[in-house]
């Protein structure tokens, strides 16, 4: 989809340049843009945005010329199709949004990037030759930015929304399709800048039916007739008072302070520039049409056509005649159609209401019935049977992700650990159908529980031992006993991890532990050595290296013979150690250059023991290969790179004011970029910014690029 950028005036036809693939923002509140409805994204000061009571009612077919719905339907029965006449002055469609305007549109090659079903557009001058711009309708364009492409089709609601305000302050809204509240930083050129974009999903045209755009607008004295004969809500190039809002509200209204200039609290006009065109061509959807036959001589195609009630609807098989479909009043339309030798692999589908009439080529395949799936746990296997409406010459069906079904049509497929939820079944003759899987046999038996009781240890005479049975699986509770050795306490023997303190004498002690679960019980036992009073020991891992912000752990945990742990940090930055008298205390890394020292004492029944752990920090590498200020539009723009790992907080301030133009993550890459359009700040005296990182990363007093 192409930029554009919507400068409504009162002397002419709207120009709208759209990002409807974008989140625009400034000032209050953000909308993502969704496929099946609104989503709010709010900042301080936001109001809820007001809505319609209801919403679009219908979308039309595709048109088969360009692949875009041929109506919208609104809650009050109007229709509107696309206007893609470039030459027609009631379109309103910008003539630099086609490759050659004056040539005739043919889709992809001489398309618009852009058309509306409906535009209304308004335009409020302020005091000081500031002003407020009102966008809303309803949208096609396309998901790139390379224009035109089949399979990139979008449509969307588009409510926007673009004040120059004079001051900083809470203003109002008030709109056809609601009133929308925003809480202006500041004044300045669209200090409020609101894009609200609905539906946008390629392909998926029913998302647009969500938006606020209910019902359609048209000029309070009614559609006018142009000069072909077509019908249309409006002319864009005449400001004209409008009809139609659900809320009552058929005017651009802003209050809030001094907008109008100041002590003028309130603006509002009621003119419009309004396009759309009523629709006179419904198309036609050509469903899904099948054959069934019995014999090679021959067979019937039925078809199942959509449009709106009350049209002709023909079909017609290739080298035959047209056969009027009978229909309903809810728009279905149906026919079966006899061939004659082999099946046809189209049928045309003609709504000869239309002018010209709309004509549809449906893909004929088989009717594919996917008749039983069904899974036996307790053996495993997938049953699937189908069958095809081609009697005459079974086509294969195939089960996907499975395999081919038999001549008969059933299969079943063994060793299937995991079944899905539902089979597709796929035809040779294009059908295809869905089945859900029925699932019988014996549940599935919990995990077996396992024991483990830890490996065994050596431990000095007097020490304090834990055993930890934390290895343990599936069990719902875990219980210790000993079944040799010199006797001991146990404390805490009904949990995972127990206690005791070893004799004063060497021996060999055997601790048991029984595991109990659904799957259970069972046992495992750990043998425990008790070897005269040995010193204790003091070990730590060679140096580490940690960025600012990490969570360095210090591991004394190897150390032997230990009944306490003591660790004191004897140089660099203090740091808050948590668990200092852990195994494995912890704190996080400042930002510095120095390196931090800690030592750690051990206690144990032999003794004392000490040792020395250091902590060097590692440099955040930043730097910055573009640094930018765009004059005209108040824009920033930085681009660089860093080497901590996420998350890494890149934030670029002003040298000389210290004030701060941005801030962005650094991504997966290790590159970064900070853009800010329409900032409130400039540059100042100095010229120059710094950058700086949350993992200690600093460039300062860089030159900033500044262009008109």
């Amino acid at each position: 989809m192409r930029p554009q950028t919507a400068t409504p005036s009162t002397g002419g036809a709207a120009t709208p340049r759209p990002r409807p693939w974008r989140r625009v923002l400034t000032g209050l509140a953000a909308l993502a843009i969704t496929a099946g409805g609104v989503g709010f994204s709010s900042v301080a000061g936001a109001v809820p945005t007001t809505a319609p009571p209801t919403q679009l009612a219908a979308v039309g077919p595709v048109s088969p010329d360009n692949g875009f719905p041929v109506w919208y339907r609104d809650s009050a029965g109007l229709s509107l199709g696309q206007c893609l006449d470039p030459k027609d002055p009631l379109c309103g469609i910008v003539a630099t949004s086609i490759p050659d305007p004056a040539a005739p549109v043919a889709f992809p090659g001489n398309f618009p990037t852009e058309t509306f079903y409906m535009l209304a557009s308004s335009r409020i001058a302020l005091a000081g030759g500031r002003g407020a711009d009102l966008t809303t309708g309803l949208e096609s364009s396309f998901a790139t930015k390379a224009g035109a492409a089949p399979g990139q089709q979008i449509t969307f609601g588009r409510v926007r929304i673009r004040i120059d305000t004079p001051n900083a302050g809470h203003f109002t809204v008030t709109h056809p399709y609601g009133v929308d509240q925003f809480d202006a930083p500041g004044a300045g050129t669209r200090s409020i800048n609101f894009t609200e974009d609905v539906g946008v999903a390629s392909g998926v045209f029913t998302g647009a039916l969500t938006s606020r755009i209910n019902p359609f607008l048209t000029w309070s004295t009614g559609p006018i007739t142009g000069p072909s004969g077509d019908r249309y809500v409006g002319d864009p190039a005449v400001p004209h008072t409008v009809t139609g809002s659900a809320l009552g509200s058929n005017e651009f209204r802003i209050d809030g302070p001094n907008i109008g200039g100041p002590g003028v609290n309130s603006v509002s006009t009621d003119l419009f520039s309004l396009s759309g065109k009523i629709a006179k061509n419904f198309g036609v959807d050509a469903g899904h049409p099948t054959y069934s036959r019995t014999s090679t001589s021959g067979g019937s195609v039925d078809v199942f056509a959509t449009s709106i009630p009350g049209e002709v609807i023909e079909a017609t098989l290739p080298g035959g005649s047209p056969t009027t479909l009978r229909a309903d009043t809810h728009g279905r339309y149906f026919g079966r159609l006899d061939f004659s030798g082999a099946p046809p692999t189209t049928v045309q589908v003609s709504n000869v209401s239309d002018s010209p009439p709309t004509v549809v080529q449906g893909k004929v395949t088989d009717l594919v019935v996917a008749a039983q799936a069904s899974y036996d746990n307790a053996a495993r296997t997938l049953t699937v049977r189908a069958i095809s409406s081609d009697g005459a010459t079974p086509p294969a069906l195939t089960v996907s992700g499975f395999g081919a079904l038999d001549q008969g049509g059933q299969q079943v497929f063994g060793s299937v650990d995991a079944p899905p939820q539902e089979v597709l079944v796929t035809s040779a003759a294009g059908g295809t159908d869905r089945a859900p899987v029925v699932i019988g046999g014996a549940a599935s038996l919990p995990n077996p529980v396992i024991a483990n009781a830890g490996p065994d240890v050596v431990v000095r005479q007097g020490q304090k031992v834990t055993l930890d049975g934390k290895g343990s699986r599936s069990a719902t509770s875990m219980v210790w006993s000993q079944s040799g050795g010199t006797a001991v306490a146990l404390t805490a023997s009904g949990t995972a991890a127990v206690s005791f303190t070893a004799p004063d004498q060497d021996a060999v002690l055997t601790l048991r532990l029984t595991a109990q679960g659904p799957g259970g019980p069972a046992t495992d036992e750990v043998s425990v050595t008790v070897a005269g009073l040995a010193p204790p020991t003091a070990v730590v891992p060679a140096n580490q290296a940690a960025y600012a912000g990490d969570v360095v752990t210090l591991d004394g945990s190897t150390s032997a013979g230990v009944d306490t742990f003591a660790w004191v940090q004897t140089a660099g930055p203090m740091v808050a150690l948590a668990g200092s008298s852990t195994a494995k205390p912890t704190f996080t890394m400042p930002a510095t250059t120095q390196r931090l020292v800690f030592t750690l004492a051990t206690t144990g029944p032999g003794g004392v023991a000490s040792s020395q752990a250091i902590v060097s920090p590692v440099a955040d590498n930043l730097t910055v290969s573009q640094a930018s200020y765009r004059t005209s539009t108040h824009e920033w723009r930085f681009v660089g790179t860093a080497t901590a790992p996420a998350p890494d907080l890149v934030t670029v301030r002003l040298t000389a004011s210290g004030a701060v133009v941005g801030t962005a993550a650094v991504d997966t890459t290790g590159a970064w970029a900070v853009r800010v359009k329409g900032s409130l700040v400039a540059p100042d005296g100095s010229g120059t910014v710094t950058v700086t990182t949350s993992r200690s990363g600093n460039v300062a007093g860089y030159v900033v690029t500044v262009t008109p």
